[in-house]
């Protein structure tokens, strides 16, 4: 015999998890490792930068971005793709 079973979502609780200390720790240690080995294949360069913020998709959470901070680096991916490996592993 088979039970049926009924879940609710609490929006408010998914919230708040999604911005919590915990949550925005461990996006921010992810977005240093990327920033960290993208960085490694650049030379003569800012390299690439790091930042975690707020951001609004599906009722807000932490996002962790990592973008080039000059040309060199901007060089770099488009060569050879130092970030985009590095976000892929």
């Amino acid at each position: 015999m088979s039970a049926e079973i009924t879940i609710e979502f609490n929006s408010a609780g998914f919230r708040e998890i999604l911005f919590s200390d915990g949550v925005k720790s461990a996006v921010t240690s992810a977005a240093q490792k990327i920033q960290a080995e993208a960085n490694a294949g650049v030379t003569n360069s800012k390299g690439f930068r790091m930042n975690v913020r707020g951001i609004g998709f599906g009722g807000g959470r932490w996002g962790g971005f990592v973008s080039a901070a000059d040309n060199a680096a901007h060089t770099a991916e488009e060569e050879n793709q130092v970030l985009s490996r590095a976000v892929h592993g």
